[in-house]
């Protein structure tokens, strides 16, 4: 036989019962599912290849069907309004297009710097040694002949083997 319950009583359960709060446990399948998304994507997203070369801003370069993966060298890029080396501008184009003649002063007195630099280094260290490779970035509407120029000057200072930086065509 069971007493009702006086109106004071179910206050103190219903009271008891609302104090009493439940945390939320996130469900681990869920958290587990994340997890391997996130692993999946990072996985797609590296490169095992090596350095990835992206070019100086405002470059558009000439697609190419060539294979050869670009490797760490001396870089230089050639925008439509200025020459850089390592990402310091060296001349505008104004400046070597009024050049007439084939070696380019600013940029030697650079490129021997630098190659006077990685000797010395080279003097210290086996690690280091000079290979004269240069990556030369261009703008696809650059005219050849100021690549001329800039290949000339770079084998007079000993930067003799060089390559193109360009786009792989999908």
């Amino acid at each position: 036989m069971s007493f009702p319950a006086s109106k004071t009583s179910r206050k103190k359960v219903k009271k008891n019962h609302r104090s009493e709060v439940k945390t939320a446990k996130p469900q681990l399948t869920s958290l587990v599912d994340i997890m391997t998304i996130l692993l999946v994507f990072l996985l797609k997203s590296f490169s095992a290849e090596g350095d990835i070369m992206t070019p100086a801003e405002g470059l558009k370069l000439p697609e190419s069907t060539a294979k050869k993966k670009p490797e760490q060298a001396l870089r230089i890029s050639l925008a439509q309004d200025h020459l850089m080396v390592e990402g310091q501008i060296v001349l505008s184009m104004a400046q070597l297009a009024a050049n007439e003649d084939q070696l380019i002063p600013e940029l030697e007195q650079v490129l021997q710097q630098r190659r006077n630099t990685t000797e010395k280094i080279a003097e210290q260290s086996t690690k280091v040694e000079f290979k004269g490779e240069v990556i030369i970035e261009a703008d696809r509407k650059i005219h050849f002949s100021v690549l001329q120029k800039i290949m000339y000057t770079c084998g007079q200072v000993g930067f003799s083997n060089f390559s193109l930086l360009v786009l792989k065509k999908e």
